[in-house]
This record gives structure tokens, sequence and C-alpha cells, in this order.
């Protein structure tokens, strides 16, 4: 009987230590399932931690982009109101250069331009001169409205049109080539033979 208890209990030995490794297997399997819930809980930390961050940056950004397109706006409405008012003065002085034309052609001492009206510089002096040499500007009264473009120069308008770049400049009372604008009306004093 001892030795069938001894097998018994020999028997037995392998079961007991299965059990022991099951419990071990056991417990494994609950420090994996704990380190598993960790990181969820991480990485849905990390989550609400980016989507906290876009939203922190959403309104800068969109703040950024509506301060720029308020400021494009200002900038359009200011350039709409800038030609506005340029239009408006240059129809106010075309209309009084009509209007000094009509009254210096009705005493018929206004020398004619090419196109048959008086010249903005005969407009302005006080007494037109009877001749080019006896102006008290020196310049020929007859020549031709230009309309500025951007890339033009004095001395490249005065070359097209037969004209000089010092004519130009006094008759347009220009301080200088630099103070030539782009989308203006300017006379071009033009002598009865052009000039060389």
């Amino acid at each position: 009987m001892r030795i069938g208890i001894l097998f018994l209990f020999l028997g037995l030995l392998p079961l007991s230590a299965q059990n022991a490794q099951l419990a071990g297997m056991q417990q494994d399997l609950a420090e994996l399932r704990n380190e598993v819930e960790k990181l969820k809980l991480e990485n849905a930390d990390l989550r609400s931690a980016l989507n906290r961050q876009k939203a922190s940056q959403s309104p800068a950004a969109s703040q950024g982009e509506a301060l720029s397109k308020a400021r494009a706006e200002t900038l359009t409405e200011v350039d709409r109101r800038l030609k506005q008012q340029t239009d408006e003065v240059n129809a106010a002085l075309a209309e009084l250069t009509r209007q000094v034309n009509a009254a210096l052609g009705k005493s018929g001492s206004a020398p004619a331009t090419k196109s048959g009206k008086a010249s903005k510089a005969a407009a302005q002096a006080e007494t037109p001169p009877t001749t080019e040499t006896s102006a008290p500007s020196g310049i020929p009264q007859t020549g031709i409205k230009y309309h500025v473009k951007s890339g033009d120069t004095v001395s490249k308008i005065a070359q097209r049109n037969g004209s000089k770049a010092d004519w130009i400049l006094k008759a347009n009372n220009l301080s200088s080539s630099a103070a030539l604008k782009a989308d203006v009306d300017i006379f071009i004093p033009q002598a009865e033979t052009p000039a060389r």
C-alpha cells in the first residue's frame, strides 16, 4: 500500500506543477490586460491632447486668414476710391480745359493743336504768345495730348512724339522725370517742324 500511495503521489506531482504553471499564466494574462488598459487610456489621452491642440490652432489660423482677408478688402476699397477720385479730378480738369479752350477759341488768340483744340500749355498762359519763339516758357504752344502708360519715361515720350524732354517737363509742371506718373494725360509740346 505504501507503494501505491507513493505512485499516486508521484502521479499527482506533475498535475500540481501544471496547476502552478496555469496559475502563473493566469497572473501573466491579468498583467497583460492591465497593460492593454493602460495603453488604451494613454492613447485616449493623446487623441484628446491632439484634438485640443487642433482646436486651439484653428481659431488662430482662421483669425489670421480673416485678418488677411479684411486687409485685402480694405486695400481693394482704397484702390477703388482712389481710382474714382482720380477719374473725378481728370473729368474736372478736362471740363476746365474745355472751358478755357472755348474761351480762348472765342477770342481767337489761342494757337490750335494738331487735333484742332487749344493746348493745355496755352490755357495756362495768361497771354498767349503770337509766335513760338516769343513764348515766355520757351516751349512750343502746339502739341498733342498723351496718356502715360506704365514704363513710359519723359525722354522716350519726347523721342516718339517729336518733342523734347524739357518741353514736356515745363508744359506739365513736372519737377523732374521721376514726377511722371502712369495713367494720367499729359501735354506734349511739338514744334511746327519736328524737333531733332
